[in-house]
């Protein structure tokens, strides 16, 4: 679990600190999805789907003074599994604009680091110049083709960190 501080509003010093979920409850499940609707213009998850991902993927939680105001949702490659994928992350609206959301990347890419994780990728609409620059200040680099949300229509960029040198991931699988 790592830990760090900022200056709240008002000049109040706030405590954040990363976790990686353990355990769930029907309370975490509704905290995931509530998190996903404030951050995505849709709903990204189901609860079958959210349970599932607490279950079988890798959560992270960012709170702030103990409560849960971000979550970092990856899952691991079948092709690849010394890689995993970002699929969802997403921060409190009152929270953004702190840099809390490079912090909090950080933090989980640390943690992926320590587990032996190679590289992590993610996919993200051309038009969120916001989390494209959070994502490339953090080392991401546009990789592949983009592709192209049958839903909208948007762009999606793929993009990837390499974590560890050893085994350079460069493309994905055709």
């Amino acid at each position: 679990m790592e830990h760090f501080r900022q200056e709240g509003r008002a000049g109040r010093q706030v405590s954040f600190e990363i976790e990686e979920v353990q355990q769930f409850d029907d309370a975490l499940v509704r905290t995931l999805i509530d998190i996903d609707l404030q951050t995505f213009s849709e709903p990204t998850f189901s609860n079958f789907t959210a349970a599932v991902l607490l279950q079988a993927g890798r959560v992270f939680l960012l709170k702030a003074d103990g409560v849960v105001i971000g979550t970092c949702v990856n899952l691991r490659s079948w092709e690849r599994p010394s890689e995993v994928t970002l699929l969802s992350m997403g921060i409190r609206p009152g929270w953004r604009g702190r840099g809390l959301g490079q912090a909090f990347l950080v933090g989980v890419i640390e943690r992926m680091n320590t587990m032996g994780i190679r590289a992590v990728s993610l996919h993200v609409s051309d038009d969120n110049r916001r989390a494209m620059r959070v994502y490339r200040d953090c080392g991401f680099e546009p990789v592949g083709e983009p592709l192209t949300d049958p839903r909208t229509g948007d762009c999606l960029v793929r993009m990837r960190k390499q974590l560890q040198s050893d085994d350079p991931v460069l493309e994905f699988p055709s």
